[in-house]
């Protein structure tokens, strides 16, 4: 009773401290994890982070000045018409002279088009120039468009609003807009970007004319779209007077793009030069906002907006990372102190067990492995060894006997099977002849399987004239041809001298049983499988042909490889090392398998046995070769 009180009470002491126990573990292994993860995963973050915003400031930087590289070769393209009509007054005057003839003059006519050669190869070579126009004020509502080598008619309306434009413009000589409306009836309505620039007398300020270009809005477009880097970017033109131009915006109002645009363009230095613009980056709400003024292109403007979740979509999921592999690294350190706990007091729980019911211990202990050096594990041993030895010894002893016995059963069951299922076979056998009154092919088939279990079922090392093992073949192909009927046909080639000849059982039908299988049942229509055997000196040939799927090169490779080393990777030709390794174990590594193929044609397999080797069997019955 005592003894049971102080066990009780050593259990409670147990139970506390091993929470105790566990608790300090779980601290020391959390740390000696957690520390260098948390230091690694936070340091990671701030290198991505920052790594990755200098990048998309370096990428917005290269976007905004390939989109003014691309702005500045349509001002070039306006520069040098400009420059084509203030050095050939003699141009200007041609023009406006037909511009003020009510009928157009032939000399007028033949002027139009010879202007038009200037500009139509710019035209017909520039995949973003739709058209260039040039216009006088006129009474008769023309203008001159050198894609057509001539003066054409406009609308009032449209006339009025090309007017509005330039009036609009001010004291501004350039300027952009985008419209979708034609200047000319035979052009269809789409949305172009235009550049107008004010034309004026050789060396005055009197403004003499306009000329206008006219870009592709939808190929500029696919540009801009083409030079961006991440998704959901946004990229905007703005005139020299602060105007937006390009494009309106469904996340942002004009005005929002006009202020940032402004702040962003007080921020600037004023260091900026037509040869090192000058790009300045701003967070402005979720995105980065980029701003370049290009001093090279009349004051135009452009403003990136970049979403800083596409930004820092690498940080995001390097974060998300960090934190499952965190809490999975707290799952590892709860497991590890539960289980180094688990194992300083498994030892201690089981000696109070052994002392409580010592009994009940025998039976549910299992040994410690070999060089087990715990002090626990050493007085468990000691204290339970004398109980443990003699049910062990009785333990054994009954196992021994239930293991003879069941191998007197089984030694029974193997000598009843084979000669139970033979007789069974036989009455199949004469049921099926009563039935017809004669032979028939199930009957046959019946005789045939029997005589093949008869043959199989004897000792696999016996060796049998190679006539019984052509025999046995025989039977088991009657049987396949009759399970694949016209699939395939079957001929035999053999020297009348081998048939005598001394061979292991069951060589030949795993080899015949892989053609069927892997070749010839592959194969659409019907094959051709051929055994042959013939002598040459000391040796017989064995060869087995058929016409079937072939074996793919690399998987030939394969084979052939497993078979110079017997061995094979898959049991899928599991047939083909059985017999190899019988074969060399049999009668020497002369002796192994060669198989060779061609794809979609044939597939052979051969090998020789020394005849010599009949002696090694002591079967002198054979004749002498």
């Amino acid at each position: 009773m005592k003894n049971n009180l102080r066990f009780e009470k050593l259990n409670k002491k147990y139970h506390s401290t091993t929470i105790r126990f566990f608790i300090s573990s779980l601290l020391i292994n959390s740390l000696l994890i957690l520390i260098p993860l948390l230091l690694i995963g936070l340091y990671s973050i701030f290198r991505t982070a920052k790594e990755s915003a200098q990048a998309a400031e370096k990428k917005a930087s290269l976007i905004l000045n390939q989109v003014d590289d691309t702005l500045e070769t349509f001002y070039t393209h306006v520069d040098n018409a400009y420059l084509f009509f203030t050095s050939n007054p003699r141009v200007t005057l041609q023009l406006k002279q037909a511009f003020s003839e009510k009928s157009l003059s032939l000399d007028s006519i033949k002027s139009a088009e010879n202007i038009s050669l200037n500009f139509q190869n710019l035209i017909y070579t520039d995949d973003y120039l739709q058209n260039i126009y040039v216009y006088f004020q006129n009474d008769y509502h023309r203008i001159f468009a050198p894609l057509h080598a001539r003066l054409i008619s406009i609308s009032p309306d449209t006339e009025a609003r090309l007017m509005s434009t330039y009036y609009h413009a001010g004291s501004d000589d350039v300027w952009m807009e985008l419209s979708d409306e034609p200047l000319l009836y035979s052009e269809y309505s789409s949305l172009n970007l235009r550049i107008c620039r004010k034309l004026y007398r050789r060396a005055t300020d009197v403004q003499n004319g306009l000329i206008l270009f006219s870009f592709h809005a939808d190929k500029l477009e696919n540009k801009l779209r083409s030079l961006l880097e991440y998704e959901n970017q946004q990229i905007f033109l703005l005139n020299s007077d602060g105007s937006l131009v390009w494009p309106d915006s469904r996340t942002f109002s004009k005005s929002e793009l006009l202020a940032l645009s402004k702040e962003l363009s007080d921020a600037a230095p004023e260091t900026a030069s037509p040869e090192t613009p000058v790009t300045v980056n701003r967070n402005y709400k979720e995105y980065t906002a980029t701003y370049l003024h290009s001093p090279r292109s009349y004051g135009l403007s452009y403003l990136l907006l970049t979403p800083k979740n596409k930004i820092y979509e690498t940080t995001i999921s390097l974060t998300s990372m960090y934190i499952f592999i965190t809490l999975v690294s707290i799952g590892i350190a709860c497991l590890l102190a539960y289980l180094k706990t688990r194992h300083d007091y498994k030892y201690l729980s089981k000696i109070i067990q052994v002392f409580s019911a010592p009994e009940e211990v025998i039976h549910k202990h299992s040994p410690a492995p070999k060089g087990n050096s715990s002090p626990f594990e050493y007085i468990l041993l000691n204290v339970i060894h004398l109980f443990m030895e003699q049910d062990y010894l009785k333990i054994q002893d009954s196992e021994k006997a239930a293991k003879l016995q069941l191998s007197k059963m089984q030694a029974l069951q193997h000598q009843i099977n084979p000669h139970f299922l033979h007789n069974t076979l036989n009455n199949i056998y004469w049921e099926s002849v009563k039935l017809t009154g004669s032979e028939n092919q199930c009957s046959k088939m019946i005789s045939d399987l029997s005589a093949i279990m008869r043959y199989s079922l004897s000792d696999p090392q016996e060796d049998v004239p190679v006539r019984s093992e052509l025999d046995y073949l025989r039977k088991y192909l009657d049987i396949m041809k009759l399970r694949y009927s016209d699939k395939f046909h079957v001929q035999f080639y053999a020297d009348e001298i081998c048939l005598s000849c001394p061979i292991k059982k069951m060589l030949l039908q795993p080899l015949t049983e892989n053609a069927i299988y892997h070749g010839i049942k592959e194969k659409p229509g019907k094959g051709l499988l051929s055994i042959s055997v013939h002598r040459k000196h000391d040796r017989l040939y064995f060869q087995i042909y058929d016409t079937g799927n072939g074996i793919p090169p690399e998987k030939l490779k394969r084979i052939q490889a497993d078979l110079k080393e017997n061995r094979l990777n898959t049991n899928e030709h599991i047939g083909l090392l059985n017999t190899n390794s019988r074969l060399v174990l049999s009668y020497g590594p002369d002796s192994e398998l060669h198989i060779n193929s061609v794809y979609q044609k044939f597939t052979v397999i051969w090998f020789s046995i020394p005849l010599a080797s009949r002696s090694n069997t002591g079967n002198d019955s054979h004749p002498g070769v």
